[in-house]
């Protein structure tokens, strides 16, 4: 069985789930709107250009006939120096794939050249150089996909080039006697051009496809619990992202469970609220449902017993949260000296983010842990018994909480809680910071 796991986790790069999960299970969502896609995408060519920069690019290899004789131009050793972009454009059409577009950028190559006679007397030269595009603009489809069949629930980014133009190309040679090769340049700048654009292109768009399928995967699709390694969330995608005129929708699994007990599933779509999406004007909306929170009270009060204090108290039935205009309550009954006890907590909800090694410490990336800050609504018990209950579950819901993986280049401490107990959620809403955070 232990193989079997493994296995599965190596080629699926998941837990084995009980279900597969679709749109209507969904336990948590992201919005982006159009603004915030802006944002993102153009973060994600920023990191694009440092994540292309440690790529292969290919030697560009040029014939140059001067009539009496032929030249070979060597280009080698090319990378990014350089990529300014003045502007992104996003458009989310409705049910279509996204297209994006990178406006008036200046790129910079850096290059090593060599020209090889080819008949006598085989004159070679060599130096460095550089290419200048200045005024291009990037024009990309992106297509992104959920697999239902292969691997459950895992996303797929496919990043095409739709076309790359340009106001100005310049190759610039420094070294030996490249004043006489920049002439030869100059004269067949035509010719290259065309192989220039589709390497820059093409490494840009392999080099976005690549990061965003590895930041999406570098988790296996769960998070563990720093404190509690043997739980875990579910962070699988619920059905394809949903493109709607102006914003995006993203719908994840957000299922807790025991790592070794995964037919253990608490959630199901009878607990779940019909999802209105789009309802604020801020970039950013997470959407965390009532059962998502309910599902790790169930989950750590079962398998850890977490918010039982020893030689204090017992809770003797899982805890329960409800939400409410402006704040959440907690349902709780414990036993103490053999006396049944009910009591009402009110808290509000707090935020912190953790740095989280993935399980081969291959990479590392931000949790968001989502946890309340509770005070005694309703007990029966002494001020100085309710105060010892309030203090352990504010300690004990601190590691046994609600955490979300953060997508890159999102600062969470930007945003604001806002109940909506009409639809049953918690949103997380705001927008992301001017300049791009790290991945």
């Amino acid at each position: 069985m232990l193989l079997l796991l493994r296995q599965f986790l190596q080629e699926c790069n998941a837990p084995p789930y009980p279900s597969v999960l679709h749109a209507e299970d969904s336990a948590y969502s992201f919005v982006l709107t159009e603004r915030g896609m802006e944002k993102f995408i153009g973060c994600g060519l920023e990191s694009a250009i440092v994540f292309a920069s440690q790529m292969t690019i290919p030697n560009l290899d040029f014939d140059i006939d001067l009539g009496v004789t032929r030249i070979k131009l060597i280009l080698s050793d090319i990378n990014f120096a350089n990529f300014n972009v003045e502007e992104v454009q996003v458009d989310v059409p409705d049910d279509n794939p996204m297209s994006g577009a990178a406006l008036n950028a200046n790129v910079e190559l850096k290059l090593n050249w060599k020209f090889q006679q080819s008949s006598y007397p085989y004159i070679n030269d060599q130096g460095t150089g550089q290419i200048l595009l200045k005024g291009a603009n990037l024009r990309v489809v992106v297509d992104i996909l959920c697999d239902f069949i292969e691997c459950p629930g895992h996303l797929k980014v496919d990043v095409h080039r739709a076309s790359l133009d340009f106001e100005a190309l310049q190759i610039i040679l420094s070294g030996g006697s490249s004043w006489i090769y920049q002439s030869l340049i100059d004269l067949v700048i035509n010719a290259v051009q065309d192989s220039i654009c589709d390497i820059i292109s093409k490494v840009l768009v392999n080099g976005m496809t690549d990061l965003m399928n590895q930041m999406l995967q570098s988790n296996g699709y769960y998070e563990e619990y720093a404190k509690y390694p043997d739980i875990i969330k579910d962070d699988r995608f619920a059905g394809d992202v949903v493109n709607k005129r102006g914003f995006m929708v993203v719908q994840l699994a957000g299922y807790i469970y025991k790592f070794d007990n995964l037919s253990d599933q608490f959630i199901n779509s009878t607990l779940l609220p019909k999802k209105t999406f789009n309802r604020f004007n801020e970039e950013i909306q997470f959407e965390l449902t009532r059962a998502g929170f309910n599902n790790f009270l169930y989950i750590f009060h079962k398998y850890h017993n977490v918010f039982s204090k020893p030689d204090s108290f017992e809770v003797i039935s899982t805890p329960t949260i409800e939400f409410y205009n402006v704040q959440a309550v907690m349902n709780l009954q414990i036993s103490k000296n053999g006396v049944q006890h009910d009591l009402q907590l009110v808290g509000l909800p707090q935020l912190r983010t953790d740095i989280i090694h993935n399980k081969t410490g291959s990479s590392t990336h931000n949790v968001t842990q989502i946890f309340f800050k509770f005070q005694t609504y309703t007990s029966d018990l002494q001020n100085d018994e309710n105060e010892v209950v309030l203090e352990w579950v504010n300690a004990q819901i601190q590691h046994a909480n609600y955490q979300i993986a953060n997508t890159p280049f999102m600062d969470m401490n930007l945003m604001k809680f806002v109940f909506d107990p009409a639809q049953d959620v918690l949103r997380l809403v705001g927008s992301n910071p001017e300049t791009c955070g790290k991945i």
